[in-house]
């Protein structure tokens, strides 16, 4: 039979003072709770509770509870909805992505294409020039974009020189041709001229170098096979005598316009004048007429599309890499804080006064053995769990926003150079 348990005086005492072991404001409580156990007969296992002991339990439990729902409303449900925000964003990216799918391009004949039958054009069209080039063609070779600049800036050149050149030959006053008829006349002429003889006759040659990319061979010379003999000689008349006319033109002028002087330096600058006309003329064609193909003008009005598209999906997948990125650092912090709220409230109800003073009970009779254990805590953690299943959720969505545009693939882009 065990024997009655008592609190002992000395025990009161101290725990009045604040030293223990009872908790200072469980005192009574803590009486009570031997008395209790006085009253109840034989032992019991050490998870069941009495009456008293249940009730105190419940109070710091119910305390617990309310601090977590605190805890769920100021800690996590913020973090949810900053997650909600980035999803909502996600979904704009996402909706985007796959609005790539439906764009529509434009073809080399001006065609509408989507961006299956696009992507297969241009990939005939690469692989066309790489097999071609594999078989030693030069036909689809590039003018470099040196190249182009280096025409320009003799182009840009050639206007100031035969300019300059024209005002000298005029006896053009360079201080004073603004003040009379005749000066401004023979300055605007020279002006004209060294405008006419470049840029003029450079775009000109450049339409007809464009135009006869359509007749090159393999080999990058002028195919005069078949039907297209007849307009391609017929084309290159033109422009020769059209090179040939302006040349011409521009010397006959020279010496139309020389005021006297060395008859032959007039013949010399002539002849000197329509060399440079004819030369940057060949040039200008040339740039033209070699910059590749009919094969890669198509695919200079595919690739820039193609590769904008595939620039634009790229710059949105990083948009949602980054936005994916942040709410996975925000799902981190929820499940830390999710731990440590679990934690902090069955640590809240183990280190309470009320279990101090149930331990210390039980110790004294030794009814549920002599360790004193308790039962863990009974914790409605609804509010806890209801947040911590609707971030799973978010997470579930969230691993299928980062599939989201995955099936469009890539464009395979080649530039042809």
């Amino acid at each position: 039979m065990i024997m009655s348990a008592k609190v002992p005086v000395g025990h009161t005492v101290t725990s009045l003072l604040g030293l223990g072991p009872m908790p200072f404001t469980k005192i009574v409580k803590s009486h009570e709770l031997v008395a209790e156990s006085n009253r109840t007969s034989g032992t019991r296992p050490d998870s069941d509770l009495t009456n008293l002991e249940d009730g105190l339990r419940r109070a710091v439990e119910t305390r617990a509870e309310r601090a977590v729902r605190r805890s769920v409303a100021k800690r996590i449900d913020p973090l949810a909805e900053k997650i909600n925000n980035l999803h909502a964003e996600v979904n704009v990216v996402c909706h985007q992505i796959t609005a790539q799918a439906d764009q529509r391009y434009v073809g080399p004949h001006g065609e509408s294409l989507n961006s299956t039958e696009t992507t297969e054009l241009h990939r005939q069209y690469s692989r066309a020039v790489a097999d071609d080039s594999g078989e030693g063609a030069v036909v689809h070779r590039r003018t470099t974009p040196e190249s182009k600049r280096a025409i320009v800036r003799l182009l840009a050149l050639d206007i100031f020189v035969l300019t300059f050149l024209m005002m000298k030959f005029l006896n053009v006053d360079f201080t004073k041709f603004w003040q009379t008829p005749g000066g401004l006349m023979k300055a605007g002429t020279a002006v004209l001229f060294g405008v006419l003889g470049t840029i003029g006759v450079a775009l000109g040659m450049k339409a007809f170098g464009r135009r006869h990319r359509a007749y090159r061979r393999p080999d990058g010379n002028w195919d005069f096979s078949g039907g297209s003999k007849r307009v391609l000689i017929t084309e290159l008349s033109v422009a020769i005598g059209l090179v040939l006319a302006v040349a011409g033109a521009m010397a006959w002028r020279f010496i139309l316009d020389g005021e006297g002087g060395d008859q032959t330096l007039t013949v010399i600058m002539a002849i000197l004048f329509a060399l440079i006309t004819g030369a940057v003329a060949y040039l200008s064609y040339l740039s033209e007429f070699a910059d590749g193909s009919l094969i890669t003008e198509a695919i200079d009005v595919l690739a820039p599309q193609l590769h904008g598209a595939r620039d634009r999906l790229s710059a949105l997948a990083k948009r949602r890499s980054v936005l994916l990125e942040n709410a996975d650092r925000l799902f981190s912090r929820i499940e830390r804080t999710d731990v440590e709220i679990r934690l902090t409230a069955v640590r809240t109800v183990l280190t309470s006064p009320h279990d101090k003073a149930i331990r210390y009970a039980r110790s004294l009779h030794q009814r549920t053995g002599a360790s004193g254990s308790l039962p863990e805590p009974r914790l409605d953690l609804a509010a806890l769990d209801l947040a911590t299943d609707q971030t799973r959720r978010l997470a579930e969505n969230q691993a299928d926003l980062r599939t989201v545009g995955d099936d469009l693939g890539d464009s395979g882009l080649v530039v042809v150079r």
